[in-house]
């Protein structure tokens, strides 16, 4: 099955950031000089940093798809499914009228449309994604689940790799490099991102991911989103637990 574009990107980028900041030769003893160890440490960073970019990039692409086949066709795809049951709404019943004889209120369209509900679920996913700050379970749950992807499809040990290396990415980003509790080995550091890349490239070949990008190749080859530049409708009545 082929990759998506956004993850050939992120596998491009975490070759370059091998070459520029671990050895060339990896030492048995791991015997290496502090600049060696401190450039090991900044690959930890830059390479956490690319595979976060990589989630949030990956699912917003898969969002604006699933509503560009919404918009177009008229298909609800898992990931719609999916977006609203996860987005915190309200799952309100229907009004009792569309024409209220006290007052001169209209009924809100929120309550009546569901094209207004699901541009509703897609800014509160897109709040999500922008306060987003890490690849944690925590973080991986609240990104993965609203676009279709099953729980059960979600490797325990993956996730275990995810936490662990969140947290000494985080030893790193916020303390002096000469606190860090355990000298870093590159070797193991190289190691540990590719069997995250090897469960990240399963998770991104699920059924829903695929389909998204496949049907419009056009989204996927745009799909360079930054935090900043990312349009969706606006959101409002967002869980906070989002």
């Amino acid at each position: 099955m082929p990759k998506s574009p956004i993850f050939r990107q992120l596998t491009k980028e975490l070759n370059r950031l091998k070459k520029q900041f671990l050895p060339r030769k990896f030492s048995e003893i791991n015997n290496y000089s502090e600049r060696q160890l401190a450039l090991t440490l900044a690959y930890r960073v830059f390479a956490h940093a690319e595979i976060e970019s990589y989630l949030e990039d990956r699912v917003w692409d898969t969002v604006l798809a699933a509503k560009k086949i919404w918009d177009n066709q008229g298909k609800a795809s898992r990931v719609l499914l999916c977006l609203i049951a996860f987005s915190g709404q309200e799952m309100e019943n229907p009004p009792d009228t569309i024409t209220p004889l006290k007052g001169n209120k209209n009924v809100s369209l929120d309550k009546l449309k569901i094209n207004k509900k699901i541009d509703m679920a897609i800014g509160c996913f897109k709040s999500v994604i922008d306060q987003n700050h890490g690849i944690k379970e925590t973080n991986l749950l609240k990104l993965l689940l609203p676009i279709g992807i099953d729980s059960d499809d979600l490797d325990q040990v993956w996730l275990a790799n995810m936490n662990t290396f969140g947290e000494e990415r985080g030893e790193i980003a916020h303390s002096s490099a000469i606190k860090t509790k355990q000298t870093p080995n590159p070797a193991d550091e190289l190691e540990r991102v590719k069997q995250i890349i090897e469960e990240l490239e399963r998770v991104d070949q699920r059924k829903c991911w695929v389909q998204s990008w496949f049907w419009d190749s056009q989204w996927s080859k745009s799909a360079s989103f930054s935090k900043s530049s990312r349009a969706s409708p606006k959101s409002s009545n967002c869980s906070t637990d989002n």
